[in-house]
């Protein structure tokens, strides 16, 4: 009885965390697109070459260390101590490196992250010289984290990510913090489970004398196994998310991954309402 009290009490918590982020997620000119309304955009890039092959739709299948920005809560099924390091080629010549450390422990999943951007060095132009002045500007962001996870039954799990933020350009720099939240719910129907995930909340910034909001997302995902369970060798897991963005229309994701012989695995996703985007394809040797 008392288990199933603590599992309402989590449930509510979810369900309000959720009213919140739709709330705050939803502008008050709903129904159009708010490009350039939010800064630090470097956030939402997928990280982890699992989740971006499986069209993002991470936020119910993460179970690895990069599970720290995709949905903390994920993090109680860590094994022991793993941690994870991703290097991406990025438009025009940029490039991102991020990392993760997760410590799974009697107490709760402990893991700390760092993600940086770096778009290279830019030429300064000028009214006198358009052309560019031969003085190179550095900048590029940086967020290190900390991120806590506890089951709060056997089924529920909730997790938090607090990260410090910095951009670069030049001699000005600018910081802030921000937070994410993330829940984890199996079901009890095989192995079916709801997330749902909010993720860069924080106050409006300004930097350079303009002002932005920060690049909040909400998410609802759900995910199974339709062949095998989740700890077989051979099984084929599909997850879908519905993603509510604070600067663009309402997205979907699928995705899937085929693990063989707990050796080989395959995946494939779709991302709807994207302007650049929609398939995406990967694999994984271990």
């Amino acid at each position: 009885e008392e288990e199933n009290v603590n599992l309402r009490n989590c449930m509510a918590l979810t369900l309000a965390v959720a009213l919140i982020a739709c709330l705050a997620a939803t502008p008050a000119d709903a129904g159009f697109k708010r490009l350039g309304a939010s800064g630090l955009t470097f956030l939402k890039v997928a990280q982890g070459a699992r989740a971006a092959a499986m069209g993002d739709a991470f936020a119910s299948v993460g179970d690895d260390a990069n599970t720290v920005f995709w949905n903390p809560a994920g993090m109680v099924y860590v094994e022991g101590r793993e941690w994870s390091y991703n290097f991406t080629n990025w438009v025009v010549g940029s490039q991102f490196h991020s990392g993760t450390v997760v410590l799974n422990t009697d107490m709760g999943a402990f893991g700390i992250s760092y993600l940086g951007f770096m778009p290279g060095e830019i030429e300064e132009t000028t009214p006198f010289a358009p052309g560019g002045t031969g003085h190179m500007l550095a900048a590029g962001d940086m967020a290190l984290g900390f991120a806590y996870a506890r089951r709060m039954t056997d089924r529920f799990s909730l997790g938090g990510h607090v990260q410090y933020i910095q951009e670069t350009l030049d001699v000005e720099t600018g910081s802030t913090l921000n937070v994410s939240l993330g829940t984890l719910f199996f079901t009890g129907f095989r192995s079916s489970r709801i997330a749902m995930t909010l993720k860069n909340f924080g106050k409006s910034e300004t930097f350079l004398d303009d002002s932005f909001i920060m690049p909040m997302v909400f998410s609802v995902g759900a995910a199974m196994e339709v062949y095998g369970e989740k700890q077989d060798p051979n099984r084929l897991t599909v997850s879908a998310e519905n993603v509510f963005a604070i600067d663009y229309d309402n997205r979907a994701h699928l995705g899937a991954e085929l693990w063989l012989q707990d050796m080989l695995a395959l995946r494939a996703g779709y991302k709807f309402n994207y302007d650049a985007e929609s398939w995406t394809m990967g694999g994984g040797l271990m």
